[in-house]
């Protein structure tokens, strides 16, 4: 994908995360938010009045800008808005506003814009007019095809001079959002800053808010071009407490298993001469089966760890709540094994020990239940933590999968 491409569709995609804040944020339940509509994004009342209208630009360069004085960004925004008061999509009362990713300069034209008095800015852009004429009279002094990009932007400030009295309205509504963090302000507007919200609960909460109206819209467009992508305060508030109930995400406290990247093959080696990777491959079972098995498990193993940094930088919980999730682990592995290993040991033959001793490891790795501090419970996405657990404590060892584990690996 070119440059040129991906920050086309970042653009379009920056735009529902501030259509999913301005959701968060709307007072009226009747409200509605439209996205690609009468702008990228507008609020508007039921009765299809508009009451904020918003410009989003985005930009993924790590110096990247937006809303240049020379750019066509800024330029067309303002035609945009120019044209839309004339026809009166727009009135006296709406708020406009640019929003962008990234810093609006001090010393730019949009900013001067929003707090210089208005004779001011129109001399200002005058200025800039008779610059980038001259610049294009420079230019194509040598080559008359030359300052293509310039002639339409002169186009679009001549448009702006001509029509003062709207651009006045505009500039009497104006408001800048610039170096936004969207995320942060969609967790506020719903109340997620307390400690009860772990920081993957959070994540999943608004990835899935994301997802809805994203899909949403595309649903909605696709019926044809007379349906807009319009949701109102109830439709969101309606979606987020569903998505706030789900089982799944009530329990998200550590991030799926597929978010956390790939492991380099030095490391996957060196944790292959572990401990509990040994007590899986002395298990009697079909080869491919055990392959897979150790394949897994040496995932499970390396992902537990990488979480448990994760978690405990963040400060969400503590090294002793997982101490105490061991201690969890172990007891629920004592009370397993006490239910299949129910004789004396020298009482079992060695077939029969192994059979016991692939009893024990499958149930504990697939279908054992326990949970994180008693409310927090896992699914297939991130049983890595669950299993990881088990995993350490048959590397110290403290548990084992063969009934004689003690024997066979507490001396080494």
């Amino acid at each position: 994908m070119s440059d040129s491409a991906s920050g086309s569709i970042s653009g379009f995609l920056f735009q529902f995360e501030k259509a999913l804040v301005l959701l968060a944020t709307l007072d009226n339940i009747t409200d509605v938010v439209s996205i690609e509509q009468v702008d990228d994004v507008a609020v508007q009342t039921d009765e299809d009045l508009v009451l904020v209208t918003i410009q989003s630009k985005h930009s993924i360069a790590p110096n990247g800008t937006t809303f240049e004085d020379t750019s066509k960004s800024l330029w067309r925004t303002l035609q945009i808005w120019i044209e839309k008061l004339e026809s009166g999509i727009f009135n006296d009362s709406t708020k406009f506003i640019c929003s962008t990713n990234k810093k609006i300069a001090d010393h730019s034209l949009l900013r001067r814009i929003l707090t210089g008095s208005f004779d001011e800015v129109i001399q200002d852009i005058k200025l800039l007019l008779d610059r980038q004429k001259a610049k294009l009279q420079s230019l194509q002094s040598s080559n008359e095809d030359a300052g293509k990009s310039i002639k339409p932007i002169i186009k679009l400030i001549e448009f702006v001079l001509s029509k003062e009295d709207k651009f006045r309205v505009i500039k009497e509504n104006l408001s800048i959002e610039d170096k936004e963090s969207l995320m942060e302000r969609f967790f506020i507007a719903t109340h997620m800053t307390t400690d009860n919200y772990s920081q993957a609960r959070k994540e999943f909460v608004y990835d899935a808010m994301y997802g809805w109206l994203l899909n949403g819209s595309k649903a909605k467009w696709l019926q044809g071009t007379k349906i807009g992508a319009t949701f109102t305060k109830k439709d969101f508030d309606s979606k987020l407490s569903i998505v706030n109930a789900n089982p799944a995400i009530v329990n998200a406290v550590f991030r799926k298993k597929d978010d956390l990247g790939t492991i380099d093959f030095k490391r996957l080696s060196e944790v292959k001469k572990e401990l509990f990777v040994a007590q899986i491959y002395d298990l009697n079972r079909k080869k491919s089966a055990k392959e897979r098995l150790i394949e897994n498990a040496v995932l499970d193993f390396i992902y537990h760890d990488i979480e448990m940094a994760h978690i405990v930088r963040g400060g969400d919980f503590t090294e002793p709540d997982f101490r105490a999730f061991q201690k969890a682990c172990m007891d629920r592995w004592q009370s397993y094994v006490d239910t299949v290993i129910i004789k004396e040991l020298e009482e079992y033959d060695d077939i029969e020990k192994n059979e016991m001793a692939i009893k024990i490891f499958d149930y504990i790795m697939h279908n054992i239940e326990v949970n994180f501090q008693e409310g927090f419970s896992f699914n297939s996405s991130n049983s890595y933590i669950r299993n990881g657990t088990f995993l350490k404590l048959s590397n110290i060892p403290e548990i084992g999968w063969h009934p004689d584990w003690e024997l066979k690996y507490k001396k080494l």
